[in-house]
């Protein structure tokens, strides 16, 4: 496929896909009248890379995790585990505006729950 077949279909752009050309994460052949020409698993690679910008990754790390057959089988568990932390810093967020007015009794309460926690969170944090 040509370049504006697959931005067209993607939803990313020309400009886009050129430059993940020019920084080896798509691969294209030229055809005789010098067009670049994408296989149709570029649609695929695309959504990785997709996956992988949301989950804050650096091009050079992307180019990593697509060039290593082994990220494969755990892109899947990555973006379950990103998903999942966005969805925590919402509640957080909503948790922490109700707290913003609460009485100091109540706030001190949730402060010693939340320490009970603490050393399950760090251990998570610890396996990334």
């Amino acid at each position: 496929m040509k370049i504006g077949e697959i931005a067209k279909l993607s939803g990313v752009s020309t400009r886009t896909i050129d430059y993940y050309t020019v920084s080896g994460l798509l691969h294209s052949e030229r055809s005789d009248t010098n067009y670049r020409l994408y296989p149709a698993s570029t649609m695929q690679t695309l959504q990785r890379i997709q996956l992988l910008k949301k989950q804050r990754m650096s091009i050079s790390e992307i180019k990593e995790v697509l060039n290593t057959p082994e990220y494969a089988e755990t892109e899947f568990l990555a973006e379950e585990v990103y998903e999942e932390f966005e969805c925590l810093q919402r509640k957080i967020t909503s948790l922490e505006e109700q707290l913003k007015d609460a009485p100091n009794s109540v706030k001190l309460h949730v402060s010693k729950a939340l320490e009970h926690q603490l050393a399950a969170i760090t251990a998570l944090i610890a396996l990334l």
